[in-house]
């Protein structure tokens, strides 16, 4: 089966709405984890690390939705295989708001953080994944060239790479580092960017 933006355009927009809620609910859930202090003002300060951990997953989801946006503004179709592939990706995004809320509660618990990288990790692949099958399958409006795919693959990937490396730095370091790391995924997409094939930027951009 597959769905086109008209005739059968509804279970297309069906897809895109269920992921927009999603991603709605995930980042409304972030701030459910802190909690309105007795005394404002030990409250506060004992809120610290949820109010961080807020921000920077914030940041984070709001970067997935955009690059989903992105991904969903370019196809011209979506299949059954990469409505599955899209569910596991939402699993992984609907799944944040709990890592979160743990990594704001106990910020120096390791297996905390490595729940939250992993979850980012497997939506990060998540992405590759879709990207790849969208390719194969033919389904962007318009046909990526070798370059434009390869960049595409290093570019979604690179972002498995700083969760992953974050791993170590967290375990070896403090877990306050390696969520300070994941804003280097800012630095190296805008970086990337530069690469990208110029007639070819719309998609990635």
């Amino acid at each position: 089966m597959a769905y086109e933006r008209s005739g059968t355009g509804l279970e297309f927009d069906r897809v895109a709405f269920f992921s927009d809620a999603i991603f709605a609910i995930a980042m409304t859930l972030l701030v459910v984890g802190i909690g309105v202090p007795s005394d404002l003002d030990e409250g506060l300060r004992e809120a610290r690390p949820e109010i961080v951990s807020f921000f920077i997953s914030f940041l984070v989801l709001g970067n997935y939705w955009l690059a989903h946006h992105r991904f969903f503004a370019q196809l011209a179709r979506i299949d059954s295989q990469l409505m599955l592939y899209n569910l596991v990706y939402l699993a992984a995004i609907a799944f944040i708001p709990y890592p979160t809320a743990l990594v704001g509660k106990f910020e120096d618990a390791t297996v905390t953080f490595l729940m939250y990288a992993i979850a980012l990790a497997v939506a990060s692949l998540m992405e590759t994944v879709m990207f790849a099958r969208a390719h194969r399958t033919g389904a962007f409006r318009t046909s990526l060239s070798p370059a434009g795919f390869r960049f595409g693959v290093t570019a979604s990937i690179l972002p498995v790479l700083v969760f992953i490396a974050s791993m170590p730095i967290a375990i070896w370091w403090s877990t306050t580092a390696g969520l300070v790391s994941w804003l280097s995924v800012f630095i190296l997409e805008a970086v990337a960017q530069r690469w990208a094939p110029s007639d070819e930027r719309e998609l990635f951009g």
